[in-house]
């Protein structure tokens, strides 16, 4: 393989192989468009929703600037993941209260 003809590499490779051809047409039938592309936007959104890798960490693992990460591979973000990217910061934040509030009041009675 030649240095930077990677994705053209992949993509000739894919074309080719039934399965994606398979998966590109149900795709299209439902409206939608698959990609090599794709993949990547997969990568991120796991990385980000089910791994909760920062997304710096995130734009490293990709081998782009956060930046670029932020500009392109988060376009799948919507109103429904920043809520519950804040209910979940919010749960987080109540347990350590807690946690908080039984630490300090185990050394006052100590004391």
């Amino acid at each position: 393989m030649l240095p930077g003809h990677g994705a053209e590499h992949l993509g000739v490779y894919m074309r080719r192989r039934k399965r994606w051809q398979e998966l590109r047409q149900l795709y299209e039938e439902s409206g939608g468009k698959l990609v090599l592309y794709s993949a990547r936007l997969g990568y991120a959104h796991r990385a980000h929703l089910i791994c909760e890798l920062l997304p710096k960490v995130a734009a490293a693992a990709m081998v782009h600037s956060l930046e670029t990460h932020l500009a392109s591979d988060s376009k799948w973000f919507g109103d429904d993941v920043v809520d519950t990217a804040f209910q979940q910061a919010a749960s987080r934040l109540d347990r350590i209260s807690k946690i908080e509030f039984l630490h300090d009041r185990q050394v006052y009675h100590r004391t």
